[in-house]
């Protein structure tokens, strides 16, 4: 389900020119320059995390007994969490009015029941004395303070008779607002300059536990009686060996906890021994395995990284999110590559602005913000053309880091009319493929003609370009894989069958999740295998 934010008089965002994003699942990146306010947006689900608390115990209240629509413009004190000393520091300082949150519920006539309708919880959190009350808002107006109590019923609200406007009928769906509140309480922030936690302390940064408390928490869920826990660990553990590309690697406790010995290709070191990138893997996904939130917002992930790493780190986070991750980053080729959504973030004359960023560069400018350059430095000339972010996220799982991947999205440049951004892409000095889906609803069925345009422009101007033999890269996972992600009433795909004509379906934001569960031998036997092994 998606929800729309917005943000006004929050820190750079004033309410002339307010922030507006949704909130969904999958990777959403906000770019921009330093200072622009991208990392403001992040910290906002930090710093505002204890309001959302606030306003979760008051719906949840309006549906489990009958309440007065007053319960909701009660005033609350808000408490802020640490570091925020000083709390007028949240407030923009272009006005001195009030800084408010809008979440819009896009719910509306489903589920057979025609008078749910769209609304808005509005949250206002007085800048004078720091206390934040609640309005629900519909269509029709806002509820009326005072109002006599509310009827609920199976997480529907009845607002009759209860508008500003009059004797309007009118239910709304609180359940899905509640549930996003829950989500954001027990979300996980990851502040910047993650290369300064001191394991030696014993106070938390933001969110990630550092200290001798989290080497405690390492010994519970690695050794402790929680078999969940110990295979979370254990996974970890699995990923980073993989990223890495150690032969050997484990992660202990020391004998006193106060440090970290890792074990790497046969070798010990203390944690402080190793370099701020593997260190920021272990803290960070450590962390998010620990706490398994559903989101994880996440302010430059890029950081103590190189290319090739970037997008496996960032990855391999979003597995631990049980819905999605939000970051904020300089390198758009990073955002272009992983994200599902992105927003531009920039200072504007009346505070930042956010935009959402729709305009794709042509093929050899997106090479240059992935920082190809850096890849061939190692050695690195494979470039691979794929469907989109969804294909770049799943295959990228299956390959080394001596692969670059590029998405072409979709349509967008699977077409007739690209052969001039091909042939400038093959005038950089490397190794190009490309694979695409071949969209048949049979064997028998031809290629469709753009797809056969594109597929000969490659050939044209030399790039390799295999055509899958089934219908999408997700008709080649296994129903083991997609019920150990999904769950038993999910089923594989047939050669040739549509992922939109199955139910229940998964969203193909969710192949990569699949893809994880699968191995090497899965896809043995098959064209996409082939092709694979020969970049």
């Amino acid at each position: 389900m998606e929800f729309e934010f917005t943000i006004k008089n929050y820190r750079c965002f004033s309410d002339e020119n307010p922030a507006r994003f949704t909130i969904r699942p999958g990777f959403t990146a906000f770019v921009g320059v330093n200072n622009s306010g991208k990392s403001s947006l992040l910290r906002l689900f930090y710093e505002l995390r204890s309001v959302f608390s606030i306003a979760y115990n008051v719906l949840s209240s309006l549906l489990s007994m009958s309440q007065p629509a007053a319960l909701l413009t009660k005033e609350h004190r808000v408490s802020f969490l640490s570091p925020v000393q000083d709390p007028d520091q949240i407030f923009t300082d272009t006005n001195n009015r009030d800084l408010t949150v809008v979440i819009k519920s896009w719910q509306s006539g489903s589920k057979g029941n025609p008078r749910l309708h769209p609304f808005e919880l509005a949250i206002t959190i007085r800048r004078a004395d720091k206390h934040c009350t609640f309005q629900i808002i519909t269509p029709e107006g806002p509820l009326l303070k005072g109002s006599e109590t509310l009827s609920t019923s199976n997480g529907v609200l009845d607002v009759s008779e209860h508008l500003v406007g009059g004797q309007v009928t009118d239910t709304v769906f609180l359940k899905p607002i509640i549930d996003l509140l829950f989500d954001l309480i027990g979300s996980l922030y990851v502040g910047p300059f993650r290369n300064a936690v001191n394991i030696g302390s014993n106070e938390n940064y933001y969110d990630i536990q550092v200290g001798q408390g989290f080497i405690r928490k390492w010994r519970e869920i690695k050794t402790g009686p929680l078999k969940k826990q110990n295979e979370a660990a254990f996974q970890l553990t699995k990923d980073i060996q993989r990223i890495f590309e150690f032969e050997e690697f484990e992660i202990n406790p020391s004998a006193d906890d106060t440090t970290l010995q890792v074990i790497i290709n046969g070798r010990s070191y203390k944690l402080p021994d190793l370099g701020a990138g593997l260190t920021q893997f272990i803290l960070v996904l450590a962390n998010a395995a620990i706490r398994e939130p559903a989101y994880i917002f996440i302010d430059e992930p890029e950081l103590n990284l190189h290319p090739s790493l970037q997008l496996d780190f960032l990855t391999t986070l979003g597995s631990y999110a049980r819905k999605g991750v939000f970051f904020a980053t300089h390198t758009i080729g990073l955002a272009r590559a992983s994200a599902d959504r992105i927003y531009a973030v920039r200072m504007g004359k009346q505070g930042s602005e956010v935009k959402p960023l729709e305009s794709t560069p042509r093929l050899a400018e997106l090479l240059g913000e992935l920082s190809f350059s850096g890849y061939r430095e190692l050695g690195f000339r494979t470039v691979l053309l794929v469907e989109g972010v969804t294909e770049v996220k799943t295959l990228q799982l299956k390959k080394d880091h001596r692969v670059l991947l590029i998405p072409l999205g979709g349509a967008q440049l699977i077409n007739e009319t690209t052969e001039a951004e091909l042939a400038e892409l093959t005038r950089i000095p490397a190794d190009f493929y490309a694979l695409i889906d071949s969209e048949k609803a049979s064997k028998e069925e031809p290629l469709e003609a753009s797809r056969e345009a594109f597929r000969k422009m490659c050939e044209k101007v030399g790039i390799r370009c295999h055509v899958l033999e089934r219908r999408a890269l997700e008709n080649y996972f296994t129903d083991a894989a997609i019920k150990q992600e999904k769950g038993s009433k999910y089923r594989a795909l047939g050669p040739y069958e549509s992922l939109k004509e199955v139910d229940p379906a998964w969203a193909k934001s969710e192949n990569w999740r699949i893809a994880r569960r699968m191995s090497f031998t899965d896809t043995e036997k098959t064209d996409l295998s082939e092709f694979l092994q020969k970049l």
